[in-house]
């Protein structure tokens, strides 16, 4: 409902939606969106805050049976030590556990457009940076089969959306149940703007962005042909939904959005940027 609010230009409605009875600020991280640099961003701003976060290198059972153990120590923690923030690589089902458990939780996450994020996926995942990148090149040694690959399909949607709309690729279900569930969502494609709108909700007063962690600027290139294309967003079909629904109606109160954080900045910062 709030995010409603937001794309009809309501935005002091928005924003006092938003900021009613929070309890927490539970930013669910997409891999490949900006959203480590968010994530220092949000501990420096909300805290105290949690990462919840697992260990890849450990092979003992699939990471999302990981995710439920740590989760489940997250609530246990949380239970004794309120956290104002939290975030992780967490799927659907432990949003949806999180949000049941703790009163006040708002959820918050980044989109990024789905070509350029499994494109940024792929090339991370073969980096490195990346702790199993010998098991993902002998898995996958090229694109193309790296979007053949179960794992990286509708990776977005997999962090945001019930499994049984991924399954049918129920995309206008996809973006409703979004727009109803999150109380705030970013694009990457317009860090600063969806930041500083964040940060307004969360402090009361925009912020720039300073962080800037694990950003892969290096690795294999990808040829992309029209066909590798037509691939990567069929095989993201629900991901695509999203972004484009989301992304369209940023563009029309982009603008609007602007003048309205500018009027909430503190005097000084508007001495700054005049």
């Amino acid at each position: 409902m709030s995010l409603s609010l937001l794309f009809d230009r309501r935005f002091d409605d928005y924003a006092a939606a938003v900021r009613e009875n929070t309890g927490l600020w539970l930013f669910v991280h997409v891999p490949k969106t900006a959203g480590s640099s968010l994530s220092g961003e949000l501990a420096r701003l909300a805290p105290p805050y949690h990462n919840i976060h697992i260990d890849h290198t450990d092979r003992s059972r699939p990471g999302p049976e990981r995710f439920d153990l740590v989760v489940e120590g997250f609530l246990a923690e949380a239970a004794t030590k309120p956290f104002r923030s939290a975030s992780g690589h967490i799927l659907h089902r432990h949003m949806e556990q999180i949000v049941a458990a703790i009163p006040g939780v708002k959820p918050v996450t980044m989109l990024r457009d789905p070509l350029k994020r499994v494109i940024s996926d792929y090339r991370y995942q073969r980096s490195p940076m990346h702790p199993l990148s010998a098991e993902v090149i002998r898995k996958a040694p090229d694109f193309a089969a790296f979007l053949d690959l179960p794992g990286p399909r509708n990776r977005m949607a997999k962090h945001l959306v019930p499994l049984e709309m991924i399954r049918r690729e129920r995309l206008e279900e996809s973006v409703a149940y979004v727009m109803d569930r999150f109380a705030f969502v970013g694009l990457q494609e317009a860090y600063a703007l969806s930041f500083r709108l964040l940060t307004a909700l969360i402090t009361g007063a925009p912020v720039q962005p300073t962080e800037k962690r694990r950003v892969n600027e290096e690795g294999e290139a990808v040829e992309l042909t029209p066909e590798l294309e037509a691939l990567a967003r069929a095989r993201n079909a629900v991901d695509c939904a999203i972004y484009e629904a989301l992304a369209q109606r940023f563009a029309g109160i982009r603008s609007d959005l602007e003048a309205w954080l500018a009027t909430r900045m503190p005097a000084e910062a508007l001495a700054r940027s005049a």
